[in-house]
């Protein structure tokens, strides 16, 4: 006697600060391919636009999504208040100004059918660029090995990972949340963790619209700086990384100092970029090969010295 597999709840989260232009959007995207094994939760995360105002109204429209207003807390905070509510088994974190693709709630459905042991899904995606160009993005096969999948991720940039286009199970949040005392790049440590420490698949088709902007948070030098080399020790901690995988956390280190040198070098600080680079250069001599960071440092070099004299 055949039994049915029941079909998982799958739980849309869009958390949203200042997106008001743009959250109707994400919102109708997901609602015209919901059915009732699924919820769309809206995380207001305080604010100051008229993102309440347009919430107020489609609540009076629509009788299936959940609101939530709370004080401005960051990404982080605010899809951690999204895991808490959340009854589906299966989450996906829509970004307010992106979309779901027309096909992706059905494709995630087909997908966990014959995958029913994963518990990250990583399926693919357009970029958009504000002048309308887009670019297809469809996942690599993953290593086999932890390790492998890990290096790929943070070293090789081969895995490349975005809210809207990945499915996480529940259970990955029961031991570990986001990172709430970061303002960007709070879901770096989660993808890390999720990773090399549960049952990841992939799914070869494109699952969202993520919209590129020129005043994305990680060319924002103050809140790049918040983070600064703290990443490293959040992605790193020993209670998630197995200590296997800790011989990577060096070329993380060096990585993460030059990209806040070139953080550095476009924001006018020049002296931190010199500091920064040095820092990299004496943990690795090889990224002196580097050259689009070597030569950030010679300009950042000359300019600090022009400031001297």
């Amino acid at each position: 006697m055949m039994t049915n597999i029941q079909t998982p709840v799958i739980s849309i989260i869009i958390p949203a600060y200042n997106y008001a232009h743009t959250l109707e959007r994400a919102i109708i995207s997901t609602r015209k391919q919901m059915d009732k094994n699924c919820e769309l939760i809206i995380i207001n995360d305080g604010s100051t636009d008229n993102t309440a105002d347009l919430l107020a109204s489609l609540c009076s429209k629509y009788n299936d999504i959940i609101i939530i207003n709370k004080l401005n807390g960051g990404a982080g905070s605010a899809r951690n208040q999204g895991i808490r509510l959340a009854k589906g088994d299966y989450l996906v974190f829509l970004d307010a100004d992106d979309e779901l693709r027309h096909d992706a709630i059905y494709q995630i459905r087909q997908h966990l059918k014959q995958n029913p042991e994963s518990r990250f899904v990583i399926g693919g995606h357009y970029s958009i660029n504000p002048n309308g160009k887009r670019k297809l993005h469809l996942p690599t096969p993953l290593p086999d090995s932890n390790y492998s999948k890990l290096k790929a991720y943070l070293i090789d940039k081969t895995i490349s990972l975005s809210n809207g286009a990945c499915v996480m199970h529940k259970s990955i949040f029961k031991d570990y949340l986001y990172p709430e005392h970061f303002r960007n790049s709070e879901d770096l440590p989660v993808f890390a963790y999720t990773l090399t420490n549960f049952k990841c698949t992939t799914l070869n088709i494109p699952l969202a619209n993520i919209y590129k902007h020129d005043d994305s948070l990680r060319h924002n030098y103050e809140y790049t700086e918040n983070v600064g080399l703290q990443l490293v020790y959040e992605v790193f901690d020993i209670k998630r990384i197995p200590q296997a995988l800790q011989p990577l956390k060096k070329a993380f280190l060096v990585q993460r100092l030059l990209s806040l040198s070139r953080v550095s070098h476009e924001s006018n600080r020049h002296l931190q970029n010199n500091i920064l680079f040095k820092q990299a250069f004496k943990i690795d001599k090889s990224i002196i090969f580097k050259w689009s960071y070597f030569k950030k440092y010679i300009i950042s070099s000359y300019k600090n010295l022009c400031r001297r004299y």
